[in-house]
């Protein structure tokens, strides 16, 4: 007989399955690749005009393509304030990007549904946008989609932020 009050006596209670054993589909991997053209289509399109207008693309045809690291972290700053701009209330209020709005997906957490939004941002986006921009780090760029081909569908920005990406229900 166990004593009801023993505070190391384990819990009768099964824990509450992680988010990721729940019975809601992953995004297909066509529907993330789709929303994250969308997603990129979409940024080009504004700072692709502000980056040719103001002079830094014949800047960078005439450097054989490279800014000086103030250029850099300028368009670096303007990129990320972009995103946010663009991206900011979706992902923070409804855990998705535009594109993943229009194909119906959500960013979910494997613990918990709801992510963050220091992880969704910080872990998810921001630490590879930095790494993209250091020689060879950059080549984990390659690397992050690739691994969508995994069982688990999960990028390596899913698996650093604890998130992954499921089908929403057609409402």
């Amino acid at each position: 007989m166990q004593d009801n009050n023993n505070p190391y006596q384990t819990p009768n209670a099964a824990p509450p399955l992680a988010h990721a054993e729940q019975d809601v589909p992953l995004a297909t991997r066509g529907k993330r690749f789709f929303g994250a053209l969308i997603d990129g289509l979409i940024q080009l399109a504004i700072i692709g005009p502000m980056v040719y207008f103001s002079g830094t693309w014949d800047e960078m045809m005439q450097s054989n393509g490279s800014l000086d690291l103030v250029g850099t972290l300028t368009w670096f700053i303007i990129g990320e304030v972009l995103f946010l701009a663009l991206q900011g209330y979706l992902l923070f209020n409804r855990q998705q990007t535009i594109g993943k709005w229009l194909l119906n997906m959500k960013i979910v957490g494997m613990e918990q549904e709801q992510v963050p939004a220091g992880k969704l941002y910080g872990l998810r986006y921001l630490v590879l946008h930095v790494a993209s921009q250091i020689p060879v780090v950059n080549l984990i760029g390659i690397v992050d989609p690739l691994l969508i081909f995994r069982k688990d569908k999960r990028c390596l920005h899913d698996l650093l932020a604890g998130t992954q990406v499921v089908e929403l229900k057609a409402a």
